[in-house]
């Protein structure tokens, strides 16, 4: 199968272009042919497709755009006709069987998805974030707290922008809140793409709940096993940004409360505030992968206790890879993938006392920690492995193509 994938950024930016690039990999190796499409970042990691991408332009924080290109990038938000060029250029040149979109919102647009449904190529999204129901993405109220019930409507988000939910700006809520809006109200989405995946059950009910219509299948992220570690390791590890909603400073209270030690990995917003707060943790900022790993690998248990709507973290399916138990939050779609006291344990999200006595209790009780680490890394083996993963995958092209 010609296989067409799209993403806005083509590097390891997150958890969604993790997944991407392995699911690359796997379908290459099953003989599946690939091409990609995205944008020119400036981070972009080696593609032979790179001469079809499109213009780049960051509206963000990070941008340094002159007035005239902060208008174009707004625009683009809406139809991007410079990404409409190039990624037709693409389809003649590849002649895809499906296109495979990732994270096309905002850089991108859906407006390259209906030239492909245009031309009676079929289009499947994974849905990585809540982009589709959520302006801001992450399904958090004033960007702070979970937004349940939602705040918005079906067709108009104007609950974002009373509620200044992007960034805790006005322009931006509004920026991202008419976006939104005006590819529901244009059905961009439902003209374009056959079916969704949703790596949980959670977000697919989530998508429901909103109105969305288009099939969706439940197909989870995948990881393969990595080599088992040896002992049992010693202390606590967090991985991941330091920003609201991540319960950074919930693992720190419990750490403290139940004495125990904790290193974190990641830098972010927040990063200042919590080195003043918590001087007995040790903040060791950005690592790299093979550094993470021999942080997990030493480490009694990981935690993540999230706060905020996670979907299905690769922050946690890859420690249960190497045998290393994980202590997280019960929110969002991490109950699929961990169950309480088998192979892991979950606890109320904001709970400190809770994690605290989790966290005493591994410490305290290695052949636990042991026992759970074995079954995290059979769960793995038995529900979460490539091959799974692939097959699923590939099932829902052809469904695609019925």
């Amino acid at each position: 199968m010609r296989v067409l994938v799209a993403n806005k950024f083509w590097y390891r930016r997150g958890g969604l272009e993790r997944v991407m690039f392995d699911e690359i990999e796997w379908l290459e190796r099953l003989g599946h042919e690939v091409a990609h499409f995205s944008t020119n970042h400036p981070l972009n990691e080696p593609s032979p497709w790179s001469d079809y991408f499109a213009p780049y332009l960051e509206l963000g924080p990070q941008g340094r755009l002159t007035p005239m290109n902060k208008f174009r990038a707004a625009v683009r938000l809406f139809h991007n006709a410079p990404a409409v060029k190039s990624f037709s250029r693409l389809l003649d040149a590849f002649c895809p069987d499906v296109v495979h979109a990732h994270g096309i919102h905002r850089q991108l647009s859906p407006s390259i998805l209906l030239v492909a449904a245009k031309r009676g190529i079929p289009v499947v999204e994974s849905l990585h974030d809540f982009h589709h129901i959520c302006p801001g993405d992450t399904l958090l109220y004033r960007g702070v707290h979970q937004c349940g019930p939602r705040q918005c409507g079906r067709l108009w988000y104007g609950g974002c922008v009373k509620n200044r939910c992007v960034r805790g700006s006005l322009a931006a809520s509004i920026l991202s809140a008419s976006e939104v809006s005006w590819q529901r109200l244009r059905r961009a989405y439902e003209r374009s793409v056959r079916r969704f995946i949703s790596p949980s059950r959670f977000m697919a009910e989530q998508m429901r709940i909103a109105g969305w219509m288009i099939p969706c299948d439940v197909v989870p992220n995948a990881v393969s096993l990595s080599p088992m570690r040896e002992g049992i390791g010693e202390g606590f590890c967090m991985i991941g940004r330091l920003a609201v909603g991540k319960g950074v400073h919930t693992a720190l209270q419990a750490a403290r409360k139940a004495g125990v030690s904790i290193r974190v990995a990641g830098t972010g917003p927040l990063e200042s505030e919590l080195r003043a707060s918590f001087p007995e943790a040790e903040f060791l900022g950005f690592l790299g992968k093979e550094d993470v790993e021999d942080l997990v690998r030493s480490a009694r248990a990981v935690i993540v206790p999230s706060e905020w709507y996670e979907n299905a973290p690769m922050s946690v399916l890859e420690p249960m890879s190497m045998g290393v138990p994980v202590i997280a939050s019960r929110i969002g779609g991490i109950p699929e993938q961990i169950t309480d006291g088998l192979d892991g344990l979950l606890v109320p999200p904001g709970d400190v006392d809770a994690l605290a006595s989790r966290m005493h209790l591994l410490a305290e009780d290695p052949a636990l920690a042991m026992r759970l680490g074995d079954e995290a890394r059979r769960t793995v083996a038995n529900k979460f492995s490539p091959e799974m993963h692939t097959s699923l995958l590939v099932k829902t092209f052809e469904a695609t193509r019925a």
